[in-house]
């Protein structure tokens, strides 16, 4: 369920990044394009997610846990040097969000290892 939910928010990240590049990318300092092909690279990267969750595996929780914790990384450190509070704070929720989902990939992985054993 976790990657699941993590594939269906990807998703909609993706597409409201790549449809919104014209409006926010001076507002992040990046050309358009490549606010464009972030967008893009998401909504492909929600495609790897979904197919990961037809099976999980311990291997697809801990490298979809790897990638959510370095986007939210990379996104705390974006927002720092965003154009505006309000794209700061944008920034935020959503490396708040993404650290959320790679908690419950360690609850998932935790479940898992439990049914395992």
């Amino acid at each position: 369920m976790s990657l699941r939910a993590d594939a269906l928010y990807c998703l909609l990240v993706g597409v409201v990044i790549a449809s919104t590049a014209p409006l926010t990318a001076p507002a992040v300092r990046l050309p358009a394009l490549v606010v464009v092909g972030i967008g893009v690279a998401v909504v492909l990267w929600s495609g790897v997610v979904w197919r990961l969750s037809l099976r999980p595996s311990m291997g697809s929780l801990r490298l979809v846990l790897l990638a959510n914790l370095l986007a939210a990384c990379v996104l705390a450190v974006a927002s720092a040097t965003a154009a505006s509070v309000l794209v700061l704070l944008t920034l935020a929720t959503v490396a708040a969000d993404v650290a959320g989902f790679a908690g419950s990939q360690i609850v998932a992985l935790k479940r898992l290892a439990h049914e395992l054993s």
